[in-house]
């Protein structure tokens, strides 16, 4: 159950479906949802009024917060509002998902170094919504994209909430393995979630390329189709990548999927 719910709240989506959709999945666990605005104001903006109108940031903090307040009002929702001064969202973000079962965060198109770095660091799974999606978070058609690894199987665990609740579920892989298969079958049957497994094959992606980073796109490009042609309305997948200097670098298929999903996409790392 999401009952403890982080949402990244930016200026950029108070217009947006990103509220409801954070609205809804509370709705259905009877959770709370705490909404974080980060001002990204360093000690020497704030030091530099002539240059910086702090008040006019501040003012868009105070839209976003009567914004977010209306919202949970509408639903019938509990929350609280996290407020800070600082020019790390993505510290602050992850240190309120230290308490949370689940970070959304909106794709607005230019903020990718802050979704990256959340989907690696955030100790919670990642739940990323297209700013243009108009999805209700009511996800009842849901495809899995799975590989044999940790980080696929925390995305399938941290997904299991969501999964109990949709009226479609199937699996894309691309493994040959059919022990790996079964025990996958396996798995979702004791859970009570009858899904479909869509198998596919690496051998036709290596013919057509050879480079590791054309078959990552190929992958990516095939995991997005199926979930068009399914009318999927959610995505599960592993968050794939490490941290560099401080800055995340994903996977090819993470990448592109992250960038490229016409619908919202639950990751974990």
């Amino acid at each position: 159950m999401f009952r403890n719910i982080v949402i990244l709240l930016e200026d950029r989506i108070i217009n947006s479906n990103f509220l409801n959709v954070a609205a809804n999945i509370a709705k259905t666990s009877d959770g709370n949802i705490s909404g974080v605005y980060v001002l990204p104001l360093s000690r020497t903006m704030l030091n530099m009024p002539e240059i910086v109108d702090v008040e006019s940031f501040r003012d868009n903090a105070k839209k976003m917060h009567d914004k977010f307040e209306s919202s949970l009002k509408a639903a019938g929702l509990k929350g609280n509002w996290n407020y800070s001064e600082c020019r790390d969202e993505v510290t602050e973000v992850a240190r309120q998902g230290l308490y949370a079962d689940l970070i959304l965060l909106s794709r607005t198109g230019d903020n990718y170094k802050i979704i990256d770095n959340l989907i690696l660091t955030a100790s919670c799974p990642t739940l990323l919504v297209p700013s243009t999606n108009n999805s209700n978070g009511n996800f009842k058609r849901i495809l899995i994209a799975w590989k044999n690894t940790r980080e696929s199987a925390r995305a399938l665990h941290d997904s299991l909430p969501l999964l109990h609740k949709a009226k479609e579920v199937r699996v894309i892989t691309f493994s040959d393995n059919i022990h790996e298969k079964q025990s996958l079958t396996s798995y979702l049957t004791t859970h009570g979630i009858d899904a479909k497994i869509d198998q596919n094959s690496l051998d036709s992606f290596h013919a057509k390329s050879d480079l590791p980073t054309d078959i990552d796109k190929l992958i990516a490009e095939k995991i997005i189709s199926l979930s068009k042609e399914n009318e999927s309305d959610l995505i599960v997948m592993g968050g794939f990548g490490h941290s560099r200097l401080g800055d995340a670098v994903l996977s090819g298929v993470t990448l592109d999927i992250s960038r490229n999903s016409e619908i919202p996409i639950l990751m974990s790392h």
